[in-house]
């Protein structure tokens, strides 16, 4: 089996070998244009799957113009996605189009001259109050393909995402189909989860129904993806927002940490940046630099920084919500269970619990057992100290003079 990389590269050279390439060059590192393009259109034309379609979402590449002029000729909705995920989609429906301009208006430079910026927002209210789904086939450039449906890209992972993200905003699985030239049809790829797999490789001579098993992406990986690779693309930063509910902060955890600070769970901005304790006016970052704990005050994107000076973060309760009254004392047990094992397994020196009911739910207490702030008697992971401090929230009713005092005798431990 084959891995991306070499799929890619047998492509490429079966596209030259074959005189096949077309401009434009070169096509190494693209989604590749090729001789037979508007052939490979005619024939996915034929497709029942098409022909049923009301609207079809297609890539915005080269070698898929003639698709997306198709689409538009045959009275059907386009629907295009920015390059590189930079903006929102683009609706450009037949009626907007002048008879002869087909070509013009699927074109990358002019489409946004016949077409409607849609939001994620928007999208989501127009598939919720469909009676049938807006977007019925959606076609995908490739590099390379496979007959089991496996699919390599140009490497970025676009049309991945951009199916992702329909679903995500409420489309239900449609079909799949790709137009390549019969040199991009390799031995079978490896994929992940993540990978957009496809129903039907349409060449200029060939039409293959897959029927492949491989599963196609409901969610973004967002565990894949840095947080400054989806803040350069504001879709994907508009996707977060809508449904924050469902994201969460991931943990800074490492061996050897002095100190490992446990929040109660993130609140919708952190949710959204992706990055620990990123409310508005959270004194955590600016605790930890007056407590003499970093050199500097970090910002909450500079979260990894605290590696370096063994300080981690994780919550007791992963689930983002706006507040702590969201969260059941169930699920604060549950997280307190989770958290000794995590405890356990990496050995802080000290665990620093921020909130009295992280450490109740921590420590296996009930709801109103006493508890004071600082250090604790008794540690619950044996080998590991317990520090309880107020939340760093700005919304805590624990003056900041006070906070500041227990950071800066943790900062002596």
């Amino acid at each position: 089996m084959l891995d991306k990389g070499q799929a890619r590269a047998i492509a490429y050279a079966g596209l030259h070998a074959a005189n096949a390439a077309r401009f434009p060059f070169p096509i190494e590192g693209r989604i590749p244009n090729f001789v037979g393009a508007e052939a490979a259109a005619r024939r996915l034309g034929e497709l029942p799957e098409y022909r049923a379609a009301q609207g079809v979402k297609v890539n915005p590449d080269a070698p898929q113009l003639p698709v997306r002029a198709m689409v538009l000729r045959d009275g059907k909705t386009l629907y295009m996605p920015s390059p590189r995920l930079r903006g929102a989609f683009l609706r450009i429906r037949p009626d907007q189009v002048p008879p002869g301009q087909e070509r013009r208006a699927a074109s990358l430079a002019h489409a946004a001259e016949y077409g409607e910026v849609l939001s994620l927002k928007t999208l989501a209210a127009t598939i919720a109050g469909a009676a049938h789904p807006p977007i019925d086939l959606v076609v995908v450039g490739s590099v390379a393909v496979s007959r089991t449906g496996a699919r390599a890209g140009k490497g970025e992972g676009y049309a991945d995402m951009e199916y992702a993200i329909l679903r995500e905003v409420g489309l239900p699985p449609v079909p799949v189909a790709t137009t390549v030239h019969a040199a991009q049809i390799v031995p079978d790829i490896a994929v992940a989860e993540h990978d957009l797999p496809v129903d039907f490789i349409i060449t200029p001579t060939e039409t293959i129904a897959t029927g492949t098993r491989l599963p196609k992406p409901r969610r973004i990986a967002w565990e894949r993806l840095a947080p400054a690779t989806w803040q350069a693309m504001p879709l994907l930063r508009e996707l977060r927002e809508l449904g924050w509910e469902e994201l969460s902060t991931r943990d800074l955890l490492a061996p050897g940490l002095d100190v490992l600070f446990v929040g109660i769970n993130p609140g919708r901005t952190s949710a959204v940046s992706g990055h620990n304790f990123a409310g508005p006016g959270n004194h955590f970052w600016r605790l930890l630099h007056e407590a003499g704990l970093t050199p500097r005050r970090f910002a909450p994107h500079e979260e990894d920084e605290l590696l370096k000076h063994r300080l981690g973060i994780t919550n007791i309760v992963d689930r983002a919500s706006r507040g702590e009254q969201d969260l059941t004392w169930e699920e604060l047990l549950a997280g307190g269970a989770a958290l000794r094992e995590k405890v356990r397994r990496w050995r802080p020196r000290v665990l620093v619990l921020l909130g009295k009911n992280v450490y109740r739910a921590y420590a296996g207490l009930s709801r109103s057992a006493p508890v004071a702030w600082g250090a604790q008697p008794k540690a619950v992971v044996e080998g590991v100290m317990d520090f309880v401090a107020p939340n760093p929230s700005a919304r805590s009713t624990v003056p900041y003079a006070t906070r500041l005092a227990l950071f800066r005798a943790l900062r002596h431990l």
